[in-house]
């Protein structure tokens, strides 16, 4: 009766197989088909992604930066924005200097013309000139009203004064023959006449005057004499005789 019930539990027991697996290692469960579970790892680790250590995945593997990098920059930007500063002043100064100089040539420029001008003003009454002139014979500068400045200041100095042809009221210039005229005068005299359509000849003894005359009667009478360019203008017409004796009473 033993040995049946022994053969009976013998052929009823599943007989297992121990698995090596047990001796200190859990089992891993092989998938089967069908079946979409991931493998289960035999030794779960915990990953921690990048967005949880607060580390961007962009500067995985370069190196930390030295503190000294903004340092620099900020130098370099310090200089450039000091050196910028500096060359502005520089240059202010350079225009400030200029327009400086400027300015007082020309105050200079504007003391030596009014220096000029004061010793003798536009229609005032002088006397005494730097260059010699020339008065009809028997008349003083007093007896005429004296001599009267013409020209521009800038311009050189020519002088005037007013008389009489007869009952003509004339005004006679005269001014230092100018150095172009030099060694050509009689030419450079005729053709500055032809500007003033003086083309009327009158001889007065060695003396050519030219004499123009407006259709309104004016006249412009041209010479030199004594090294001095002289220009009449009369108010009136005049007898070509008349002209060539008071060019001739000039001395």
């Amino acid at each position: 009766m033993t040995t049946v019930v022994k053969r009976w539990v013998f052929r009823n027991m599943e007989f297992i197989k121990p698995n090596r697996y047990d001796r200190g290692r859990p089992q891993r469960n092989a998938p089967q088909p069908g079946d979409s579970r991931p493998i289960d790892s035999p030794h779960p680790v915990q990953q921690a992604t990048l967005a949880d250590s607060g580390v961007d995945d962009a500067h995985i593997g370069t190196p930390p930066q030295p503190l000294y990098v903004t340092t620099k920059t900020a130098v370099i930007s310090y200089a450039r924005q000091f050196l910028f500063t500096k060359k502005a002043i520089i240059v202010s100064l350079v225009i400030v200097a200029v327009a400086g100089s400027l300015a007082t040539g020309l105050l200079v420029h504007q003391r030596d013309i009014a220096k000029n001008s004061s010793t003798h003003k536009p229609n005032e009454a002088v006397e005494d000139l730097e260059y010699q002139t020339i008065l009809p014979d028997g008349k003083s500068i007093s007896e005429l009203g004296g001599w009267k400045r013409v020209s521009p200041s800038k311009n050189d100095p020519v002088f005037a004064y007013v008389d009489k042809i007869g009952d003509t009221s004339i005004n006679v210039s005269e001014q230092p023959l100018p150095k172009s005229f030099i060694g050509d005068v009689d030419n450079q005299v005729a053709e500055l006449a032809k500007k003033f359509n003086a083309t009327a000849k009158i001889d007065a003894g060695d003396i050519k005057v030219y004499v123009g005359t407006s259709a309104k009667g004016p006249q412009s009478a041209i010479f030199t004499k004594n090294s001095l360019l002289i220009l009449i203008k009369s108010q009136e017409k005049i007898d070509d005789a008349d002209w060539a004796k008071y060019t001739e009473s000039l001395n």
